[in-house]
């Protein structure tokens, strides 16, 4: 909660609850809040958004979760997978980058990779491997995200060929590699 009020500008006010001070500022205000990654604070994001929503009528909240925050009135919308390369039946052949670059989640790969690492760029020689980790990683964008992430350190081509621990490769690192300004 304190989170939201400071990402809000608020100040904490001594001897006043974090939600009154939020209620204060958003009970006539037309607002929409957005809260991301909710799933690691599920509960008090429930209860948060829940309280916010009963007393703020001009308040919209969008949260992403990976868990439905079960609350009255929860509209949820399940976001799908990216558009991914199909598999060429002749081995080893792949579409060209240029036709790499009409899939979503290469889209979103190479943009991802080229924030990480302003050198990278979807070429012959990657493109193969740009393609199986768009469908390995069966177009979620998160996963495509994290994976992207390791083109700092990694070239497409071993992070293809360590996807087969997948969850390893795309849980460990930096939890701010996306958010350098």
């Amino acid at each position: 909660m304190n989170n939201v009020v400071n990402a809000l500008g608020l100040a904490e006010q001594p001897n006043k609850l974090a939600l009154t001070t939020l209620i204060e500022h958003l009970k006539e205000r037309r607002v929409l809040l957005v809260l991301d990654n909710c799933e690691h604070l599920i509960q008090a994001t429930a209860k948060l958004t829940e309280n916010l929503l009963r007393v703020c009528p001009y308040l919209q909240i969008v949260a992403t979760s990976r868990e439905l925050l079960s609350i009255p009135g929860e509209v949820t919308f399940q976001v799908p997978s990216l558009s991914v390369p199909e598999m060429i039946s002749i081995p080893g052949s792949w579409f060209p980058p240029e036709v790499l670059l009409q899939y979503e989640a290469v889209i979103l790969f190479v943009e991802r990779a080229k924030a990480t690492n302003p050198n990278f760029s979807l070429n012959e020689q990657n493109a193969p491997a740009v393609a199986h980790i768009c469908l390995r990683l069966d177009g979620i964008p998160l996963a495509l995200e994290l994976a992207a992430a390791r083109i700092k350190i990694l070239s497409a081509e071993a992070i293809n060929d360590r996807l087969g621990d997948r969850f390893r490769l795309l849980t460990g690192g930096s939890r701010t590699a996306f958010y350098q300004l």
